[in-house]
């Protein structure tokens, strides 16, 4: 036999072994056992797999989503100080615990630094860690122990992954029937009724604790009793002739009976079928009984309760209605008569939500109550929702609706309570239109307080294009008599008259309205007056964008725009102590907002800073300090960072400095609402975050989280506060 024929054929006995083995853990699944039996058992068939050299030591690990552990369930010749030492193992620690963090088969050929858990006198081997998985999810991580030096072997990582593809299917099957059977026991433990079995020569073979409680007994002792060991002789007979009867003629006996027991008299209800096996031949009989005495007085207590309950709903102020899964109404209290106009008699039986106004609100309506309506739907404990409703004639009100669901003789109903907001609705509007007003007044009393500063700013340039205006003015006075003389120098020419004494008249005039400087100052007196009328211009500009009354919806805004907006009308702020580094991004993002309100933020952080510093600069010899503005792109937001110089925020008051009225400005320079106002802006009205942090160049940062919204623009009902200037 050839070398290459001898290869080929230890490749298939091989082949053949690793199938036999996953045949023997497929065989393993079907067994009636303990999951730790056939865990056991599957790990002992693993590890006769014919490796080349696989030692007889292994390991399988239970995972713990919870704790994030491995705990050791079998484990076949382990070290006896690893039976304690791992018996629960973390994820991410020692090799079963990375593979079991990472999902995927780790192997190492000698013990080395991965192997966290050791003890004196380990021998030298290694090892595969192989996680066992179903789907993404991790059950366990099985170890086998290998030879020190023995390699990985891709044949082998097939076999393993297969292998612990039945453990999985093993670990889940267990893990259901386990729970399937504790959920059946503890249903039968949990009935209120008693229950228990016989065989067909009407001796017991088991009860719940409930019927053996009734017996006096433990429900372990009654198998194999009859029921003269517990009944008087003709009661016990009478039991016995009603099995016998209900399984030869296969019947279901059910009848409320009144007891004497134990002394006392009482209502019960009770059950006997016969009990069949899978081929549906009869086996013994099944018996239940409960007592309804109980529910014998509450069917007449629940008229009495009903009486009461229509006599609490109908007065009540609140509009109370109940309808059916076909939204019905089957429940009109008096407040419902006067708020819709309809007597009970005229609506019981209409549909509800033919009261609904058309469109978004009875869409809402409809929704909702076949969601709290069909069967096997997870049902919240209620909802709040505003709708709009019809009275009787059509006539639309807005209404605050509770709807919550309860099962009436199996069927789910709804339940609504209802108020008329109308009178709210109203108070909202008006209060809404005075928030606007309020804010548009605010920001033009932040605008009048930097009046003086913006008035100083456009009186500056205003001043030297007046002055450049007069020196032109002049000069053409100086131009037009030159060229009269050079028209005078031009008729000489003409007439052939003496042109020297002309020529002379032109030089002397020229000297006289000094030529040479006026046209070196005329090109610079009009660029200096072009920039003049450029910056008043740029800062009109800046003021009416800023000062613009805006939406009370969000739009798109351009962010770095704004601070450069911003910058331009509180310029006599900071230009007397403050230099601004600019480090805005270029990629970033229009967001949405309500550009008024976001601009008032801007505004009241950057006029902090500059007081900031200005109070720095009184205790020191600096002359400048300098405002950093900075913005950048996050994943799903973009920031703003505004950064002083100045005194910084004191580590003890940064948990108040966004409090109302908190301020550390003398009287009469701060309210301490502006911070206030700012983080109630960006926080609640924009879904982003205002902080403050420490410059590490000494000063503080104030850092504007804003997100970046992908669903279509929405309405800013609530409008926010404007901010004044310098309050925080």
């Amino acid at each position: 036999m050839s070398e290459e024929q001898f290869n080929d054929w230890e490749k298939a006995a091989r082949a053949s072994g690793l199938h036999l083995v996953l045949v023997l853990l497929l065989q393993i699944q079907l067994t009636n056992r303990s999951m730790r039996d056939c865990l056991k058992d599957a790990l002992v068939i693993t590890l006769t797999a014919p490796f080349s050299a696989l030692l007889p030591s292994g390991a399988i690990f239970l995972a713990n989503r919870e704790t994030r552990e491995l705990e050791l369930l079998v484990e076949r010749n382990l070290a006896d100080p690893l039976k304690t030492l791992c018996k629960k193992v973390p994820y991410g620690k020692c090799l079963c615990g990375r593979a079991a963090e990472r999902g995927e088969i780790i192997h190492v050929d000698h013990v080395d630094a991965q192997h966290e858990i050791v003890f004196d006198g380990i021998k030298p081997h290694g090892h595969y860690n192989v996680p066992i998985k179903s789907g993404d999810q991790v059950l366990g991580v099985m170890v086998l122990y290998l030879p020190e030096g023995h390699a990985r072997d891709e044949e082998e990582v097939r076999f393993l992954e297969a292998a612990v593809l039945v453990m999985a299917g093993i670990i889940e099957r267990k893990r259901f029937e386990e729970q399937q059977e504790s959920h059946y026991q503890s249903l039968i433990e949990n009935l209120p009724q008693r229950l228990f079995y016989k065989d067909t020569e009407s001796r017991y073979v088991s009860c719940n604790h409930l019927y053996a409680k009734d017996l006096g007994i433990q429900s372990g002792d009654i198998s194999g009793c009859m029921d003269s060991d517990f009944y008087p002789p003709e009661e016990a007979e009478q039991f016995v002739r009603e099995d016998q009867h209900v399984m030869q003629m296969g019947l279901t006996l059910e009848e409320d009976v009144i007891r004497n027991y134990q002394g006392r008299q009482s209502s019960y209800h009770r059950l006997k079928a016969p009990l069949k096996d899978d081929a549906g031949n009869v086996i013994g009989v099944f018996g239940m009984y409960w007592d309804n005495s109980q529910e014998k007085r509450s069917q007449a207590a629940l008229k009495e309760s009903e009486e009461k309950f229509a006599a609490m709903a109908n007065s009540a102020q609140d509009a109370i209605v109940m309808v059916n899964q076909n939204e019905e109404v089957i429940f009109w209290n008096m407040a419902s008569e006067t708020m819709f106009g309809f007597q009970v008699e005229d609506i019981v039986g209409q549909r509800l939500d033919d009261w609904i106004e058309p469109g978004e609100s009875r869409d809402e309506f409809a929704g909702l109550v076949s969601e709290m309506t069909t069967p096997g739907r997870e049902r919240s404990a209620g909802k709040t929702m505003e709708l709009t409703a019809l009275r009787k004639g059509r006539e639309p009100f807005p209404i605050e609706l509770s709807i919550s669901a309860l099962q009436l003789k199996g069927q789910w109903h709804v339940i609504g309570i209802m108020r008329d907001i109308s009178e709210r609705k109203r108070a909202e509007q008006e209060q809404q239109l005075m928030e606007v007003q309020l804010r548009q007044a605010q920001k033009l009393e932040s605008i009048g307080q930097l009046a003086a500063g913006i008035s100083h700013e456009i009186n500056t340039p205003t001043q030297f294009v007046g002055d450049n205006t007069q020196f032109f003015k002049e000069a053409v006075v100086d131009m037009e008599s030159l060229i009269d003389t050079y028209q005078q120098l031009l008729q000489g020419i003409e007439s052939g008259a003496d042109l020297a004494p002309i020529v002379q008249q032109v030089k002397d005039k020229e000297e006289e309205i000094d030529l040479e400087f006026l046209r070196e100052e005329l090109p610079r007196a009009v660029d200096q007056s072009l920039e003049g009328v450029e910056r008043i211009g740029k800062i009109v500009s800046a003021m009416k964008e800023f000062s613009h009354p805006g939406v009370v919806d969000k739009v798109e805004m351009d962010i770095n725009r704004a601070l450069q907006t911003t910058l331009e009308v509180s310029r006599n702020e900071w230009k007397y102590v403050a230099e601004i580094s600019m480090d805005l991004a270029d990629d970033l993002p229009k967001v949405l907002c309500v550009p008024d309100q976001i601009n008032q933020v801007f505004l009241n952080l950057i006029v902090n800073a500059a007081h900031a510093i200005s109070d720095t600069l009184k205790e020191s010899d600096s002359t400048m300090g300098v405002i950093t503005i900075a913005t950048q792109k996050l994943v799903d937001s973009i920031e703003v960072r505004i950064s002083d110089s100045g005194t910084g925020v004191p580590d003890e008051i940064k948990d108040r400095i966004f409090d109302p009225f908190f301020t550390t400005k003398v009287v009469g320079k701060g309210t301490g609402q502006g911070l206030c106002i700012a983080y109630t802006t960006v926080a609640e009205r924009h879904g982003g975050n205002l902080r403050v942090e420490d410059n590490p160049e000494g000063g503080a940062v104030f850092v504007v989280t804003l997100p970046l919204e992908t669903a279509e623009v929405e309405g800013v009902t609530d409008s926010a506060e404007a901010l004044s200037i310098g309050q925080g």
